[in-house]
């Protein structure tokens, strides 16, 4: 006799079914064995996206400056070397400040 007395079912679409059978058959599972594993000792990571905004925020003043430029660009025919390297130093600095801030980020909660 089983020692599982509870019974589910769960509903899939084709898709979502195809994706837990190639993760199961991944790991030399069962798809049943599979979802079971996954629901009892798996976890679900949860991130506040609020966390985000300020970089956001920050993509959206590039893309402004950037549209600037490429304004100023197009309408005179020419691009002056100083705009173009203050560019790229802002670029690298937001690049960096956006790698420390994502290494950093975690999850609310994990369930």
């Amino acid at each position: 006799m089983s020692k599982r007395t509870i019974e589910k079912h769960i509903k899939f679409n084709a898709d979502e079914y195809a994706v837990v059978c190639k993760k199961a058959k991944a790991l030399n599972k069962r798809a049943g064995t599979y979802i079971r594993e996954i629901a009892v000792r798996g976890e679900i990571k949860h991130y506040d996206m609020v966390q985000l905004n300020n970089l956001r925020l920050s993509f959206n003043r590039i893309s402004y400056e950037l549209n600037q430029i490429a304004k100023v660009a197009n309408s005179t025919h020419s691009i002056f070397q100083k705009d173009i390297e203050d560019m790229q130093k802002q670029m690298e600095y937001f690049s960096r400040v956006m790698d420390n801030y994502l290494s950093e980020l975690k999850p609310d909660y994990v369930i």
